[in-house]
């Protein structure tokens, strides 16, 4: 027989408000990156791996380290990935020029 406690969700055995809280918090951070750049994609998710990573092996005070860690490396892979696509679209131009260059003469 099962006995039903207020405020526990049986499967998780957790309090009921913090699963709230997190079903909450995660649907909004979904919804919300809608709306984002790629950069702000890019360095939110490297805080969000950084935190959870830092979380593991530090507790709280490494979750805010690995957060911090994080973010900058997702920026600067955002940064590397503009880098590439922007050179990749120079040479696209210039053997676009070269060629009506070309039919030009």
């Amino acid at each position: 027989m099962y006995i039903r406690v207020p405020g526990r969700v049986p499967f998780f055995g957790m309090s009921a408000i913090p699963l709230r809280v997190f079903l909450i918090v995660s649907l909004t951070l979904t919804v919300g990156a809608c709306t984002m750049t790629e950069t702000q994609q890019r360095t939110g998710s490297g805080a969000a791996i950084g935190a959870a990573a830092g979380a593991l092996i530090g507790g709280r005070s490494g979750a805010a380290w690995g957060a911090a860690v994080g973010a900058g490396g997702g920026y600067l892979v955002d940064q590397q990935k503009k880098r590439g696509s922007a050179e990749a679209e120079n040479q696209r131009l210039r053997e676009e020029n070269h060629r009506l260059q070309q039919q030009a003469r």
